[in-house]
């Protein structure tokens, strides 16, 4: 399976949410990393067939996906980063009714939904009503569905906003467990859903592909420019004004800030490694809130 972008943009009057936009992917998790606004979900859109490229064409396997159509949809699971849910409906009746638009038979569709609610962990609470269900169970009701006409493409948009650490990880421990065989396109600007998962990372600003790299790749980047700083408790507005602090570590004694710099910080500044979250700040110190830590 080839999924390739070629030159795609798309305008919304003057403004470019996505600016001439070539990339290819194959099977495998890739993460689209960028800050609120920088064109991620208007980019899953345009692969959903949402909506269209102002300019450019997305092709799979050679083919423009507009030509094919219903071929192509047949071929793409999507979930969007707010999903309408029938409150009254139970999970069961909902992903049947999903699987009847999706044009799949009773009996494969009974198959399909027993072998989704167990995969997505909700076979216990198939009966309820998905009104009830908490933040992190509707996202696992929203994969099921996106699921059931076994894609070859899966494109998920901020699936893990609102959820708590524990349902994060759930999740993306799910998006790796089914990524062998097809695409999956995970956008979101929470380093963590695709820190360990994500075969390459795109970094979106602006509507522009800044890169598009295996994670390790994207952390030679910065190579040099993470530093960890002790200093006393009246220094930290200096370095906030000077530098990117990405962290501050506060214990009884002692005050930890974690800096992003091309050059050396302080003479005591030490250098540490890398991380993708320090990756982001570099990219979107605009963006970022590591806020404070006491330990």
């Amino acid at each position: 399976m080839n999924l390739a972008i070629e030159h795609v943009t798309k305008k919304y009057g003057n403004h470019h949410a996505i600016d001439d936009i070539s990339c290819e992917f194959s099977n495998g998790v890739y993460g689209i990393l960028g800050a609120n606004g920088s064109g991620k979900t208007t980019l899953m859109r345009m692969l959903a067939t949402v909506t269209t490229p102002t300019a450019g064409i997305i092709r799979v396997n050679g083919k423009n996906i507009l030509s094919l159509g219903d071929d192509y949809r047949d071929m793409i699971g999507y979930l969007p980063q707010h999903i309408g849910l029938y409150k009254n409906f139970t999970a069961d009746k909902f992903l049947h009714y999903i699987a009847a638009l999706k044009g799949l038979s009773k009996k494969e569709a009974a198959l399909k939904i027993e072998e989704l609610l167990d995969l997505v962990n909700l076979m216990d609470v198939r009966k309820k009503k998905v009104g009830t269900f908490s933040g992190g169970m509707k996202q696992r009701i929203g994969i099921a569905q996106a699921l059931l006409n076994d894609p070859k493409i899966l494109i998920v948009d901020e699936p893990t906003a609102g959820l708590d650490p524990k349902e994060r990880i759930r999740f993306r421990n799910l998006l790796s467990s089914i990524s062998g065989e097809r695409i999956v396109l995970l956008s979101t600007h929470i380093v963590s859903d695709i820190e360990f998962i994500a075969k390459e990372v795109l970094i979106l600003k602006n509507g522009r592909l800044l890169h598009k790299r295996n994670p390790q790749e994207l952390l030679h980047e910065i190579a040099g420019k993470v530093w960890l700083v002790t200093t006393a408790e009246s220094e930290i507005p200096r370095y906030q004004d000077m530098f990117k602090v990405g962290n501050i570590v506060r214990s009884e004694s002692r005050v930890e800030l974690r800096i992003i710099s091309d050059d050396r910080p302080s003479l005591a500044a030490i250098l540490t490694t890398p991380n993708l979250e320090d990756l982001y700040l570099y990219f979107f110190e605009e963006d970022f809130d590591a806020g404070p830590v006491k330990v």
